[in-house]
């Protein structure tokens, strides 16, 4: 069978390696005995997998006793060996006598090597009621909790520092072949029914352990210790011939199998061998120094945690969420953040942010501060990682990962992690302590963050100075509960403005231009009129400029009174060319006022007013973003009115929103099928501000909340994202025009 599990199993494997039973394998079952013996020995003395650790416990008798307390010359010779030497000194037959303490242990025949026997006598610095360390705890647990950690571990060092030195290891010499513990120590305190713990290696026994007939160095081994055997044998038969010319050449198959052998053997020692002094008790490093103890690693562990709790900073740790990736290259699609914990940090770029602080580039001044921070190993592994351990869609729970998220309460930041560097300090006394994450500024692009915590949520809300970069940011005016607005004519006026007639549009003009009326008579009203504007129309070369606009019609805001004759009317703007008339008269409509605003008005409303006249006043609204009556401009004052008329504004639709957008939640625009995230939702002014923009909004459709099924209809869209206090594009682009100006017209002269 591929995988033997028995002695028998095993050659029959190797045969079947060598071409039995097609072919004939000329060696000898005894033979064949020997070699897996040998093979056997060479596994368990040279392979690390041939030996196991092992602890064995022996209990010391008077026998034992009696040996290694034995002195020639006196009562007790029980254990002394004697040995003579015998040599001939100036044709003289000399003998010399020697003798030889039997201090030593019988150990079973698989041990094939002792590393130390531990400390069996009662140190008074370690052990006892009288012990340093007993009296030390007796002594000062009452005050432990306001004593310094440091203090306590310098003194607890010392004392195993004495202990070490005072009570060093026993003196201890073996030898495999021997199979004897010597222990060179004090037999005089050892006390019968006392017990040794020997730590040493034994081998594994392939009756015990079948497994080690299946080992990957044992089958090619003994494969090419069989096949080099069979080669010895057949070298014998070197230069005879067989029939058709064949001649037997035993050297050539000897050879291939020795190059087998020579290559395991290279194997063994670069892979498989222990170094030479793992299991003599032998070591290079100096013995009365402890290299990375437990009680040194752990007071650096414990210094370090107090260092970063006395000058560092509290920080949040925000694991990313992997939600949905490409199958092929792996990018992430979609990730969240919604755990954060805080953990004690210590701020390594003390001076400030590191270089590289901002960025300009084709996108515009892009922030790119970086933040170094070190934070503990063992903090991180014994509170973190067994938290985030059982999360699903997180990748690495062991360790900071790259892409996670630090939120840095000094700046009100979050700073992405782009290295984790797990190795500096490298290894002082043979451990790591702590983490150095290399942050950048993080750049919010589709990432999901809601932690519940708001001082870091509102990172991303909109509101205030952004530190993040949203990446297309809209602001959505939705329709409001409709609420039909009023309005009341103040008074009626003579010799009023009823009406302006523009005899010339005029062009050129970037802005509506100021409308200036001349005085009325002496205790008369001056009126008021604002013009409006239309685009396309071009008047010779004065409309070019796409920007540029001309005059379309004059309204009254306030008619005046006490005119006798039509006053003039002039236009103040960087146009040229606009004018008009004034058309005058007779109890005619004065000033109205808005008495309520209304609400939920998606296009202009219809105005009406009632009343006597000879002829009726007309009047056009002008409605706010939000859906409200802002004012109400008039387009012709009537005339002959014997009463102050009646207004009545038209209802707007009777839509009403229901629910509350939830801050960061997917909205989804029904017509369109636009989705996009929320980022902010006033109640009052019916603005819904959003990023992650997929799509285009579509005015008039239905914008529905995934979280909150919140339901608003769009009134209108606003593309220009919020000023965010670090992008610099409006600035750049206000100096760009000072060098260049396209403001009016071509500057590189008329087409």
């Amino acid at each position: 069978m591929a995988q033997p599990s028995t002695r028998q199993e095993l050659i029959d494997y190797c045969k079947r390696k060598l071409g039995a039973p097609v072919l004939e394998i000329n060696v000898a079952d005894e033979q064949i005995d020997d070699l897996v013996d040998d093979a056997i020995q060479f596994f368990q003395e040279r392979h690390f997998d041939g030996v196991y650790a092992a602890f064995f416990k022996y209990k010391i008798t008077a026998a034992d006793i009696s040996r290694g307390t034995a002195v020639v010359g006196s009562s007790n010779v029980v254990g002394i060996a004697t040995t003579t030497a015998t040599t001939t000194i100036v044709g003289t037959a000399t003998t010399f006598s020697y003798t030889e303490n039997s201090n030593y242990i019988q150990l079973p025949p698989n041990v094939i090597g002792v590393n130390k026997i531990f400390t069996f006598d009662g140190a008074n610095t370690t052990r006892g009621m009288f012990s340093l360390k007993y009296q030390m705890f007796l002594n000062d647990i009452y005050f432990l909790g306001a004593t310094e950690l440091l203090n306590f571990a310098m003194v607890k060092t010392y004392l195993e520092d004495l202990d070490f030195l005072l009570n060093t290891q026993k003196q201890i010499r073996f030898n495999k072949r021997q199979d004897r513990l010597y222990l060179d120590i004090d037999w005089g305190v050892v006390k019968e029914n006392d017990y040794f713990i020997i730590d040493c290696y034994s081998t594994l026994d392939p009756n015990d352990y079948a497994r080690v007939y299946n080992d990957s160095f044992i089958k090619p081994y003994l494969t090419s210790l069989i096949k080099r055997q069979w080669g010895q044998n057949m070298m014998k038969f070197t230069g005879v011939k067989l029939p058709g010319g064949v001649e037997l050449n035993g050297r050539q198959m000897y050879d291939d199998a020795q190059k087998e052998l020579d290559m395991l053997m290279e194997k063994m020692s670069n892979t498989y061998e222990l170094p030479p002094y793992d299991m003599i008790g032998w070591t290079m490093l100096n013995p009365f120094f402890l290299q990375g103890s437990k009680s040194e690693q752990g007071l650096i562990q414990d210094l370090i945690n107090e260092q970063l709790r006395m000058y560092g900073v509290e920080v949040h740790y925000l694991p990313r969420k992997y939600i949905t990736e490409k199958t092929i290259i792996r990018e992430v699609i979609e990730s969240s953040f919604d755990l954060a914990y805080p953990i004690e940090a210590y701020i390594e770029n003390f001076d400030g942010y590191g270089d590289n602080t901002t960025i300009l580039s084709k996108f515009g001044i892009q922030a790119l501060n970086e933040l170094t921070i070190v934070i503990s190993k063992e903090r991180f592994e014994e509170y973190i990682a067994p938290l985030i351990k059982g999360q699903s869609n997180i990748k690495l729970s062991t360790r900071p990962k790259e892409g996670d998220l630090i939120y840095f309460p000094l700046g009100d930041r979050l700073f992405e992690i782009k290295f984790v560097e797990h190795e500096q300090p490298f290894y002082q006394l043979q451990q790591n302590y702590v983490y150095t994450l290399k942050c950048e500024l993080f750049r919010y692009e589709d990432e999901d963050i809601n932690t519940s915590i708001d001082f870091i949520d509102d990172n991303i809300s909109g509101s205030g100075i952004s530190t993040i970069s949203l990446g297309v940011t809209q602001k959505l005016t939705m329709i409001g509960a409709g609420v039909t607005a009023t309005a009341a004519v103040v008074s009626l006026v003579s010799g009023g403005i009823r009406f302006f007639t523009v005899t010339n549009r005029g062009g050129g003009y970037t802005s509506a231009p100021r409308v200036a009326i001349s005085s009325a008579p002496s205790g008369g009203v001056t009126g008021i009129g604002s013009a409006t504007m239309i685009g396309g129309i071009v008047v010779c070369a004065e409309n070019v400029n796409p920007a540029a606009r001309s005059v379309q019609s004059v309204e009254v805001i306030n008619p005046g009174a006490g005119y006798t004759i039509a006053p003039q009317v002039l236009f103040f703007g960087d146009g040229v060319g606009a004018a008009a008339t004034a058309t005058i008269g007779n109890n005619i409509v004065g000033i109205i006022t808005i008495t309520n605003a209304g609400g939920g008005y998606v296009g202009i409303p219809t105005i009406t007013f009632t009343g006597s006249a000879t002829v009726s006043a007309a009047a056009t609204a002008i409605v706010s973003a939000g859906g409200s009556i802002t004012q109400i401009r008039i387009t012709n004052a009537g005339l002959g009115y014997t009463t102050s008329p009646i207004i009545t504004i038209a209802n707007p639709p009777q839509i009403v929103g229901v629910g509350t957008f939830i801050f960061n939640e997917l909205v989804t625009g029904s017509t369109s099928g636009t989705t996009a995230r929320v980022r902010s939702w006033s109640v009052i002014t019916n603005v819904l501000e959003v990023a992650s923009v997929s799509g285009s909004f579509a005015p008039g459709e239905t914008i529905v909340g995934t979280a909150s099924s919140a339901s608003r209809k769009l009134r209108t869209i606003d593309n220009f994202a919020v000023q965010d206090g670090y992008s610099d594009n409006s600035d750049i682009e206000t100096e760009a025009e000072d060098i260049i100006d396209f403001s009016n017209t071509n500057p590189f002269g008329m087409p």
